[in-house]
């Protein structure tokens, strides 16, 4: 079996961007034409099962991605790439599995309340 794991920080109240890379018995060639209901999930917030379901976002927007859901879709590169609206701070765990050819692969994400800075810019002081 394949495990893969990444953990990042991403912003509270924004489209959360990822990939997920499914590959074939030799590890090296991608499965591609996977669809949501082929994939198994479970997403977790700090350590709490989530009921989102995966879905099929090859027609969503980015705009039109909104909490509740996250979006599957393959992309051109053979990979299948996510989004998901993380509405609530905390520690966000999604988990894929194939289990044709057993793999897993772990995102983790602390979703954090950023503070925007603003550049004060040059400050020059002469006596």
């Amino acid at each position: 079996m394949a495990a893969t794991f990444r953990n990042r920080q991403v912003q509270v109240n924004q489209v959360t961007f990822d990939q997920v890379d499914v590959f074939q018995s030799d590890v090296y060639n991608r499965v591609t034409g996977l669809i949501p209901s082929n994939m198994g999930f479970v997403m977790m917030l700090n350590n709490e099962v989530v009921s989102w379901p995966l879905v099929d976002g090859t027609a969503v927007q980015d705009s039109q991605v909104v909490s509740g859901s996250v979006y599957w879709a393959q992309l051109t590169n053979g990979a299948y790439g996510i989004r998901f609206y993380a509405n609530s701070l905390g520690h966000w765990n999604l988990t894929f599995s194939y289990a044709s050819i057993p793999q897993i692969v772990s995102l983790d994400y602390d979703v954090i309340n950023i503070p925007m800075s603003t550049d004060a810019g040059f400050k020059a002081s002469f006596c």
